[in-house]
């Protein structure tokens, strides 16, 4: 174990995080930072095998230039937040010690897609697992830890997220890592999908004046010392 991670992403299956948050892993990481992917279910129920799903995992993973990998076997269809899934989970977030711990949103309508019960099952473990790391006396292995944020990707337009990060550099990789799970994106009916991606990105980068954006929610109000850092654009200085 090497030191800690900035950014851990939790995703349900092997390809959520890279859909949700690749370009933003990408960008933290240009910037210096580590960062991690954790793939609570192997995605065994849907096209492929396991062995084949893991592979294109992990080849996902090395576009994206992870420092950590790893995929659980929590049960893809069946994934719950329970007590234990909570104490391995934490058990991990105390192992890689994140600052920030990224999450499928939770708070969306069941159904395919984004609101997929493992999706909705995962932002509430991932939660839940975080805020009781940091307690001395929960019984997960590893010295407790408490992450500072946690944010919640898988947002869609006309949702309104917290806020945007621009990725006009990154989304392309982002997009390569996406389309390494080829047993997924690769056969009819889903070809389109790292297509659709792309046009939510351009339509949360609309929204703050760039070409791409990821949007993130948090439950959190954040404190704000000068709101003229904040507003001021990043490619203008005092007039």
């Amino acid at each position: 174990m090497g030191r800690a991670l900035d950014f851990l992403a939790f995703g349900a299956h092997p390809d959520d995080a890279e859909i949700g948050a690749g370009a933003f892993l990408l960008k933290m990481k240009a910037r210096g930072h580590r960062t991690g992917i954790v793939s609570l279910t192997e995605g065994d129920m849907g096209a492929g095998t396991r062995k084949l799903r893991r592979g294109e995992a992990a080849a996902a993973a090395r576009i994206l230039e992870l420092d950590v990998f790893e995929i659980l076997r929590l049960g893809d269809t069946r994934l719950e937040d329970n007590l234990r899934n909570r104490r391995q989970v934490a058990s991990l977030i105390r192992k890689y010690r994140p600052r920030i711990v990224l999450a499928p949103h939770y708070g969306v309508e069941p159904g395919r897609g984004r609101g997929h019960a493992d999706h909705i099952a995962a932002g509430h473990l991932v939660t839940h697992a975080a805020n009781f790391a940091h307690l001395e006396k929960f019984p997960a292995g590893g010295r407790p830890h408490a992450v500072q944020k946690i944010l919640y990707y898988f947002m869609i337009p006309f949702e309104r997220p917290s806020f945007i990060v621009p990725v006009d550099e990154e989304l392309p990789r982002a997009l390569q890592a996406v389309s390494a799970h080829r047993s997924q994106f690769g056969r009819p009916g889903y070809r389109s999908v790292p297509g659709r991606l792309e046009a939510v990105a351009r339509y949360f980068g609309l929204l703050v004046g760039c070409t791409y954006g990821q949007a993130f929610y948090t439950q959190e109000i954040f404190r704000i010392d000068d709101p003229l850092l904040l507003f001021q654009r990043p490619d203008h200085g005092e007039e």
